[in-house]
């Protein structure tokens, strides 16, 4: 461990997890995100004879992964579409090589692919099941294993048919690991993949599926949500000079709702700060070599802010990355984009900017209740002003394995001033929010919630329709009145609509279930 990967000492789970994999078992880590899952399975490939076929969901992962492969001197290959038919004989050639045992300085300790390979190369299947024959294929490695769970926020059907790994293979030991995988999401996955029951780590039984857990909260990770600022101008404004007053010269990236935001937020970081701020573009349509040019030059300083998807960062290594700011959609996704900073231990900032503008712009799966979910454990996690963030994460992943349940201290909720936290009766006011909801709703008006929101202000077009008395008005801030109008939709008193148009799904809002109650 030491001499290969220059690293001194186990952290968290890592010690365990390696011991129960080189005793052939099935296993499931759950760590935090840079927790060092990767050593969890590269250190025993290079301690025990046979190949790891390790199974990533973003061919971004498997580059990171090589790049450091490659970094320690450990003998690896990856297959992507984009492999000549050269590269894949190649690959191929290897692999065969591993299974015959005839060429050692041909053998491949470790095999990245993504779940189509697994589903759609019989080619692949077939030098896998040489391997396995030949009793080379030394263990098998989900990473990101949330993925193969309809409950997981990262969802991808192909990780289905990774079911059939443990029929085609029953001996050959499956590790699952992941960041966010919450009870429900924990149950699912063993059921996919037709894992054994569980067996706790710290005293696990001599058969079943042992599952290693660390604490989710890192103490190094300056959790702060704020407001986001009307119009994009003057929330680039915002942006660059927290970055230019925090952080800098300092690697950090931006998390965006969508390709075409990274695109505009990285054009106007540049522009706004005058090219101070040097800024990188990643989402999925960008071809494989500009990606590869900007991972390069991310991780060698060359570019300092990457603006970016989601695509983006699963199992991006990189360790001074100083402050992330997101636009996340969910609890979940916040939880996985900060695990991208202080990987190194240092202090990081992980901001993220919030509007209800965002859930509604995201109405992803209409009728999925799960996305409905998530989308309002986002919006509750935001507009929360006294919760600990730590303690928030736990509720939000429903954890069994917090051991301290003691604030953290640091994050924007505890070090803010109590007396800064006003509390007021806003009843009146959710009233006439909600009578002129009505109004429009029986004038078969569909309006969005901006529209609403200027509405019950007294402003807007509509608010010349029904020419509201000053009593009627609400007398809340822009800002105050959103965030009634967000805490009504939570709780039940107005709701969403949908009409679908040529070029997006449009959200409306109207009264809700319980309006009648108020």
């Amino acid at each position: 461990m030491r001499k290969v990967f220059g690293i001194e000492n186990f952290r968290l789970a890592q010690e365990g997890f390696c011991n129960a994999n080189m005793d052939g078992r099935d296993a499931i880590c759950i760590m935090p995100t840079g927790g060092g899952k990767s050593l969890t399975y590269q250190l025993p490939a290079t301690l025990m004879p046979g190949c790891t076929l390790v199974i990533s969901p973003l061919v971004s992962l498997m580059k990171d992964q090589m790049l450091h492969l490659q970094e320690n001197r450990i003998e690896g290959l990856m297959f992507t579409a984009s492999m000549s038919n050269a590269e894949k004989v190649e690959a191929y050639d290897r692999l065969n090589a591993t299974a015959m045992g005839n060429d050692p300085a041909r053998e491949v300790k470790l095999c990245y692919v993504t779940p189509e390979r697994i589903g759609k190369s019989k080619k692949f299947m077939s030098v896998v099941g040489t391997m396995v024959t030949a009793k080379k294929l030394a263990r098998i490695v989900i990473d990101e294993a949330h993925c193969v769970s309809q409950l997981g926020h990262d969802y991808r059907p192909d990780y289905k048919q990774l079911a059939s790994l443990r029929m085609l293979y029953p001996h050959v030991p499956i590790l699952a690991l992941s960041a966010t995988c919450p009870p429900v999401v924990l149950r699912d996955l063993i059921a996919t993949l037709r894992l054994p029951p569980l067996t706790d780590g710290r005293g696990a039984a001599s058969h079943g599926t042992v599952l290693f857990t660390s604490p989710l909260y890192r103490k190094n990770l300056h959790y702060k949500v704020l407001p986001k600022p009307p119009g994009s101008a003057r929330l680039m404004r915002d942006m660059v000079k927290y970055i230019l007053e925090h952080h800098p010269n300092q690697s950090g990236i931006v998390y965006c709702l969508s390709r075409a935001d990274s695109e505009r937020v990285a054009a106007d970081l540049d522009s706004v700060s005058q090219g101070r701020i040097k800024t990188g573009v990643y989402h999925a349509e960008i071809n494989d070599k500009a990606k590869e040019e900007l991972h390069e030059s991310w991780r060698r300083g060359r570019v300092k802010v990457v603006c970016a998807t989601i695509a983006f960062g699963l199992g991006i290594d990189k360790a001074d990355v100083r402050f992330v700011l997101h636009h996340s959609k969910s609890v979940e996704t916040f939880y996985q984009e900060s695990g991208r900073a202080g990987r190194d231990g240092r202090d990081a900032d992980c901001i993220m900017y919030y509007r209800l503008q965002d859930a509604l712009r995201t109405p992803g799966i209409l009728s999925d209740p799960d996305w409905q979910r998530q989308v309002h454990g986002m919006a509750k996690f935001c507009l929360d002003l006294q919760g600990c963030r730590k303690l928030e994460y736990f509720s939000s992943f429903d954890s069994t394995w917090a051991e301290d349940n003691s604030r953290c201290g640091h994050c924007d909720n505890c070090t803010r001033d109590p007396a800064s936290v006003v509390q007021s009766d806003v009843t009146l006011d959710a009233k006439r929010v909600l009578a002129v909801a009505r109004i429009l709703h029986s004038r078969k008006i569909k309006v969005t919630a901006a529209q609403l929101a200027l509405t019950t202000r007294g402003a807007g077009p509509q608010s010349k329709l029904l020419q509201l008395a000053p009593g009627d008005k609400v007398t809340l801030s822009p800002l105050d009145t959103e965030t009634l109008m967000a805490h009504m939709l939570l709780e039940g008193y107005l709701e969403k609509s949908y009409t679908p148009t040529a070029y997006r799904v449009q959200v409306y809002i109207k009264p809700g279930a319980r309006a009648r109650r108020l």
